[in-house]
């Protein structure tokens, strides 16, 4: 029997063209915030962080309560899975020529898609539920109002309503952070390595069965994929980037061993997995802009791709996207060592013995960058370019410079960690 359920493929005739509606977030907050409260039509609906979540439309809510309350919050962050920014890339890519591939495999690729981001999204979900056991404050866990998950009768409905925090901003690839900026976002990655410890083995086994990650890149990287992404690289500056590409095209598929890449534990002598958040990079961290133009990070964002595997893989991610690549290939080991220091200082205060040394968290960084690195190189591509098209020009190309080096950095010590693993 063929279903008439709508898909998120395509767009729908509810907020912002998602098939959520109104009352279906109102039914959410009765069952999860216990109120017959609701939100009346008079309540402001933006759409906010345009371009920055993959597969998500993030909308800000300004409350207007059914009945005025001063227990329930006053503004919403609604995010809502939607294909809508996803649909956007293909077509961008298309128009480059970066992405040619036959109308039968872009139908798989979009049906793969439906089904894993369906998961992913009540993974993100699980994941919440197992950071509630930890300190929001140092995990720096946004606070989950309600959510729905995605269903074999609900395949087109899945949303998480946040707390919304003022005053605070992403900051994307194509900005650095400093050394010292970074500091919180460690002390939090290792807290939620050490909460691996302290959860019960059912929910450690639903997040580890619950994920879709190692599927879900290689999917993206695989084959034609890849050599889009090579292409789309190559292409940004052929002087500077051309000849790199080439070799690291010429390692073949040995560079991109992700059996090896997401197994990773096993070869560099660590027993037991940890809690991985699995797509830690710059735009998924809001930052609260302080005097005299700093930053401190105030939450981590987007569990969608939470898994169990190796300690550093959260590490490549993160610095490789928020530091300059002079800085992360200068700084790279002191960082891991202030982060072995953090994740001490946390299995300390729930009494369980350390399951990994500081050489073998260092071994993991460097085996897991290649793999690690190359993933990162669509997050320097279309995601950014369409966020730089809307800049002016000149704060354009000064992003410009910033995504260039990180990506000469990034490339070089692709290949440096490659060729020292072989």
């Amino acid at each position: 029997m063929v279903s008439t359920q709508p898909s998120i493929l395509e767009t729908g005739t509810g907020l912002f063209g998602t098939h959520v509606t109104l009352e279906d977030i109102n039914d959410s907050i009765r069952q999860h915030i216990k109120t017959e409260n609701e939100l009346t039509p008079d309540s402001k609906m933006e759409v906010i962080g345009d371009g920055n979540g993959f597969s998500s439309c993030v909308i800000l809510i300004t409350c207007q309560w059914s009945i005025p309350s001063e227990d329930l919050p006053l503004k919403i962050v609604l995010k809502i899975v939607s294909f809508d920014h996803i649909n956007r890339l293909v077509e961008k890519a298309k128009l480059e020529g970066v992405f040619n591939i036959s109308e039968e495999d872009q139908k798989k690729m979009r049906e793969y898609l439906e089904t894993s981001i369906q998961r992913n999204h009540n993974q993100e979900i699980n994941f919440y539920e197992i950071l509630k056991c930890g300190d929001a404050q140092r995990l720096l866990t946004p606070k989950v109002y309600f959510s729905r998950k995605f269903s074999d009768t609900n395949r087109a409905k899945g949303f998480i309503g946040m707390e919304y925090i003022e005053g605070t901003d992403i900051r994307h690839s194509y900005e650095n952070c400093t050394v010292e900026e970074v500091q919180p976002i460690l002390k939090a990655i290792a807290s939620i390595q050490a909460l691996t410890f302290s959860i019960s083995n059912e929910e450690f086994k639903k997040i580890e069965t619950g994920a879709w990650f190692k599927e879900t890149m290689g999917a993206m990287m695989a084959g034609d994929g890849m050599k889009g992404i090579y292409m789309h690289t190559k292409n940004k500056n052929p002087e500077r980037f051309a000849e790199r590409i080439e070799r690291l095209e010429g390692y073949g598929p040995k560079i991109l061993n992700f059996d090896k890449a997401f197994d990773l534990n096993k070869y560099v002598g660590i027993t037991q997995d940890v809690l991985v958040h699995g797509d830690l990079w710059a735009a998924n961290i809001l930052w609260a802009n302080g005097n005299n133009n700093t930053y401190s990070a105030c939450k981590i964002l987007d569990y969608q791709l939470t898994h169990t595997g190796n300690p550093a893989e959260d590490l490549v991610r993160f610095l490789a996207s928020t530091l300059s690549g002079a800085d992360r290939q200068k700084h790279w080991e002191r960082l891991l060592e202030q982060f072995y220091e953090y994740f001490l200082d946390a299995l300390k205060e729930i009494q369980k013995e350390v399951p990994y040394t500081l050489e073998q968290l260092k071994e993991s960084y460097r085996q897991f960058f290649p793999v690690g690195g190359l993933a990162l190189l669509a997050l320097f591509g279309p995601a950014v370019e369409m966020k730089m098209q809307y800049m002016e020009k000149s704060k354009a190309e000064e992003c410009q410079k910033v995504v260039m080096e990180k990506l000469e950095c990034l490339l070089e010590d692709v290949e440096k960690f490659y060729l020292e693993s072989v």
